[in-house]
C-alpha cells in the first residue's frame, strides 16, 4: 500500500474516533486513535526508508567526473551539488591577474561570468558605502567580513582602493578643457611590472639575385621601445558638511573630477611630455617637422604637403591634432575670397574632418601646440596614433585620509594613476611647423 493511502486510512480512523467520542463510546474512540497512530508511524517509516534508498541510488549513479567535461557528463550532471556554479563563473583570457572584478577593463567586465559580475556589483556598492561613511573607523566597525575583504582588493603595496570604472562622469559641473582626447586613438597596454620594453623589428630588404650569386645580408635591425612606470595624482579636500549633505553623488563627482584632470595631464604628456616627469611627447621628435611656406599663415598647399610627406602606410588611420583656434584658421582658408571655400555656407558646421581624416582639438595648456601662427611655432600633429603606446600599471585609484586635515574638519581624497607613454614608431607622425 502507498504511504498516501495509509495516511488517508489513518485520517478516516481519526474521523471514526471523533464520532465515537461524540456518541459517548470512549473505549471505541481510543481504539480508533491507537490504530490511526500506528498507521501514521508505518507511513513515516516507509517514507524515511524510501528517502534513504533514493539517496544511495543517487550517489551510486553520480558521474565519475565531478566537473562536466563532455556532453555525456552534462547529461547526467547533478546541478544540486553546486558544481553547476562553475558554468556561471568565467574569467576571459584578457582578465588582469591581481585586479578585483570591479577594476577589470570594461571589455573584460562585459564578458566575465555571472558570479564575477555579482562580485563587481558588491565591490562597487561597498566602495560607495565606504565613500559615504562619516569616517573609516565607522565604516570598518560596521562592515561585514565580505565588505572588509572587498575594500582590501588591490595590488598596490600601500593598499589603494580601486574606483569602479563604471562610475561614468554625469555630475553637472565646470569640466574645464576637454581631457583624455588622445587615449582612445592610442594603443593602451596593461603591464604587470614597473619597467620593461616592447621589441621592435625593421622590415627586410628584397632584391634580384643573379644565377649562382650569393645572397646579400638582409638581416632587419632589432630594437626596443622601453617604458618606465611613473606615478601621477591629485588631492581633493572635502568638507564634512559636503560629505554629509551630498554623499550619494560624491563617488561619481570625485571620480569625474580626478579623471578629467588625469586626462588633461595625459594629453600633455602624449604631445609634449619630457619623458621624465611625464610621458615621452611626440613633439619632442623635431626631425619629423614639416615646415610651412609662411611664418604667419597656413595654406592648403601646407596641408597637402604634410599629408603626403607622411608615409602612405601611416595615412590610412591618421588623425589630425591641433588647437581649436588653428582649426578656425584652416576653416577660414579662402573664406573671404572668390573660389572654393572650406565652408559652403553658415548653415554647414565646420569640418570635423580634414582631407578625409578626423580632427581632434586639444586646447590643454602646456601641450606644446600653438593657438596662433608665428615663426617656428608647432601648430599641428598628423599621424597614426596607434603607434603611440600607453602603458597602464595600476588603474585609477582613490584613497582617503580622515585625520590629515582634521583641523579644518575636512577629509582628503587622493587620486593616483601609474603608467607611462612612449612613441612606438616616430615615422608614423609628422609635425606641422611655421616657417622660421
Amino acid at each position: 500500500m502507498e504511504t498516501s493511502e495509509i495516511r488517508n486510512h489513518a485520517n478516516y480512523l481519526l474521523e471514526q474516533a471523533d464520532k465515537a467520542l461524540k456518541d459517548g463510546n470512549v473505549e471505541e474512540a481510543k481504539a480508533k486513535m491507537n490504530e490511526a497512530g500506528n498507521a501514521i508511524q508505518d507511513a513515516d517509516a516507509k517514507d524515511e526508508a524510501q528517502a534513504e534508498l533514493d539517496k544511495m541510488k543517487g550517489e551510486f549513479s553520480k558521474p565519475i567526473n565531478t566537473v562536466p567535461v563532455a556532453s555525456s557528463d552534462l547529461a547526467t550532471y547533478d546541478a544540486d551539488d553546486n558544481g553547476a556554479e562553475l558554468k556561471a563563473s568565467y574569467k576571459p583570457a584578457s582578465w588582469v591577474k591581481g585586479l578585483p572584478a570591479v577594476a577589470q577593463p570594461i571589455w573584460v567586465q562585459e564578458k566575465m561570468g555571472i558570479r564575477e559580475k555579482e562580485e563587481a556589483t558588491f565591490q562597487r556598492d561597498t566602495f560607495a558605502k565606504w565613500m559615504m561613511s562619516p569616517s573609516q573607523e565607522i565604516f570598518f566597525k560596521n562592515a561585514t567580513p565580505d565588505e572588509i575583504k572587498a575594500m582590501q582588493e588591490d595590488t598596490d603595496t600601500e593598499g589603494g582602493y580601486f574606483v569602479p570604472e563604471e562610475f561614468i562622469p554625469t555630475t553637472i559641473h565646470d569640466t574645464g578643457l576637454p581631457s583624455g582626447a588622445l587615449r582612445a586613438a592610442s594603443t593602451v597596454v596593461r603591464v604587470a611590472s614597473k619597467d620593461g620594453y616592447i621589441p621592435t623589428l625593421e622590415s627586410a630588404t628584397w632584391g634580384a639575385i643573379a644565377e649562382e650569386a650569393a645572397f646579400s645580408d638582409q638581416t632587419p635591425t632589432v630594437g626596443q621601445v622601453p617604458f618606465s612606470i611613473e606615478k601621477s595624482g591629485g588631492l581633493i579636500k572635502v568638507t564634512r558638511e559636503l560629505l554629509d549633505d551630498s554623499a550619494v553623488n560624491l563617488p561619481t563627482l570625485l571620480s569625474q573630477i580626478f579623471q578629467e584632470a588625469a586626462g588633461r595631464f595625459e594629453d600633455v604628456g602624449i604631445l609634449n611630455g619630457n619623458d621624465t616627469t611625464n610621458y615621452a611627447g611626440i613633439l619632442q621628435g623635431s626631425s619629423n617637422d614639416y615646415v610651412m611656406a609662411s611664418a604667419t599663415a597656413v595654406t592648403a598647399a601646407d596641408l597637402f604637403g604634410i599629408f603626403y610627406t607622411l608615409q602612405a602606410q601611416h595615412r590610412g588611420n591618421a588623425t589630425w591634432v591641433m588647437n581649436s583656434l588653428i582649426s578656425k584658421e584652416i576653416n577660414n582658408i579662402n573664406a573671404t575670397s572668390a573660389g572654393v571655400h572650406s565652408v559652403n555656407d553658415l548653415n554647414t558646421p565646420p569640418a570635423e574632418f580634414l582631407l578625409g581624416k578626423r580632427v581632434v582639438n586639444s586646447d590643454v595648456s602646456g601641450n606644446g601646440l600653438a593657438d596662433s601662427i608665428t615663426a617656428s611655432d608647432e601648430i599641428a600633429v598628423f599621424g597614426d596614433f596607434r603607434n603611440y603606446y600607453i602603458f597602464d600599471r595600476i588603474g585609477f585609484t582613490i584613497r582617503r585620509n580622515d585625520s590629515l586635515y582634521m583641523e579644518n574638519d575636512q577629509i582628503g581624497f587622493f587620486g593616483t594613476r601609474r603608467g607611462d607613454g612612449q612613441v612606438g614608431l616616430a615615422a608614423a607622425f609628422k609635425i606641422l611647423k611655421a616657417a622660421p
